[in-house]
């Protein structure tokens, strides 16, 4: 069987939640730019999931649309932007 290198990969632990933190909630934050906020990937929906190596890293948020969020996270020397939706993304509380 030849090995699969996809971009779910070695991620089991990473992309599984638990029934306790299901909800609605996110729905119901409001965002605002330059607000900093953690990536936090929501296994339930697929669509517009960022790639699990942003999982927990801190953004701020740099456009906000209709459905979309786009979030800059710094990774290295760069900077990425991660366009995913709210419940892909809970905010920094310090």
């Amino acid at each position: 069987m030849p090995r699969s290198h996809g971009s779910k990969r070695k991620s089991r632990s990473v992309l599984t939640k638990s029934n306790i933190l299901r909800g609605i909630s996110y729905l119901l934050i409001d965002y605002k730019i330059g607000d900093k906020v953690i990536v936090n990937i929501d296994p339930s929906e697929h669509n517009t999931m960022p790639h699990r190596r942003y999982q927990g890293k801190i953004g701020i948020i740099k456009e906000i649309g209709k459905r979309i969020i786009k979030v800059a996270v710094p990774i290295g020397n760069k900077e990425k932007i991660l366009q995913t939706k709210r419940n892909h993304l809970k905010p920094l509380t310090n």
